[in-house]
């Protein structure tokens, strides 16, 4: 990401934000308060992102040579290590994140939690850390509740390095062609699985949970495990709304939404059309499918 553009860039993020928090809202009312809740969230990661992007920025991206070495022997990119996270910075506004969560949810569990970090009962540090590595049963060893302010915060830093680490910016460089060669569906810069699939001018593209990043897997099956076949089938939930459909497998029992989109959705803002498919996810687990927990992987050398 250019520097220089990323004002002007997260300014066009908060607009489209804030447009499409008021059509959703219009579309599905009772979706009132995770809307509250969402602005509220997304709002400070784009904070983040203007406060973070000279830092980030300052820290010079993994060789060319290192990112396609880890692209080959299919592990993501950014678990190779980037540098320390600014745990200086991202430490109060987890308290911050914390607080937010409890006020507008009612879910007052969050508030103990940024007051754990704030008296150093929780270690932000070693807790980014383990989400930075998409380690869950680490972070769960930590404390209970943590992880979700952990991955609020840490995904824009996330964010901004894979954008360098995959040259996202250079479409010249082989980055860029052994990602086309990339076949796994977990994400290739941090390893989280897809939050959704977006259908752009007929491509299925798979966007990242965590970091948003994208990805063209060459083959149409399942993200999570690669059944395809009468196992791996695609579905269309509401006949009125056929951009709207469900991937679903039954050698896992994953699955997953994808949506017909008109342009690709920037981070953080990919949450938000997470949210304003609530229901496909609603349909999904009504039916016996499931998010499946974030793969364990381990570099092979």
């Amino acid at each position: 990401m250019y520097i220089n553009q990323l004002p002007d860039q997260i300014r066009s993020r908060r607009e489209r934000a804030l447009a499409r928090w008021t059509a959703i809202g219009a579309e599905q009312p009772h979706l009132g308060r995770a809307l509250d809740l969402q602005r509220r969230l997304v709002g400070r990661q784009l904070d983040l992102l203007a406060t973070l992007g000279p830092v980030v920025a300052a820290v010079a991206p993994p060789t060319e040579t290192h990112v396609l070495d880890l692209l080959a022997d299919s592990f993501p990119v950014l678990r190779g290590g980037i540098g320390p996270l600014p745990v200086d910075l991202l430490g109060p506004v987890m308290v911050d994140l914390s607080r937010d969560i409890a006020e507008i949810s009612g879910y007052h569990a969050a508030t103990r939690v940024g007051e754990a970090i704030a008296a150093g009962a929780i270690d932000a540090a070693a807790l980014l850390a383990c989400v930075y590595q998409r380690d869950q049963d680490a972070v769960r060893q930590l404390a209970a509740d943590p992880h979700v302010v952990g991955d609020l915060v840490a995904a824009p830093v996330v964010y901004m390095q894979q954008v360098a680490a995959l040259r996202e910016e250079v479409p010249d460089s082989p980055v860029r062609d052994a990602l086309e060669r990339w076949d796994q569906g977990y994400c290739p810069a941090c390893g989280s699985w897809p939050a959704l699939a977006e259908f752009f001018f007929g491509e299925r593209l798979l966007r990242c949970a965590f970091c948003a990043a994208t990805w063209r897997p060459p083959a149409h099956r399942c993200a999570y495990c690669g059944t395809t076949g009468a196992d791996f089938r695609t579905i269309v939930v509401d006949r009125e709304q056929p951009g709207r459909r469900l991937e679903l497998c039954r050698g896992c029992g994953g699955f997953l939404k994808t949506l017909d989109v008109e342009l690709l959705t920037p981070f953080p803002l990919v949450a938000i059309e997470d949210l304003a498919s609530a229901d496909l996810d609603q349909a999904a687990l009504h039916h016996g499918f499931k998010r499946l927990p974030l793969p364990v992987l381990r570099p092979t050398s």
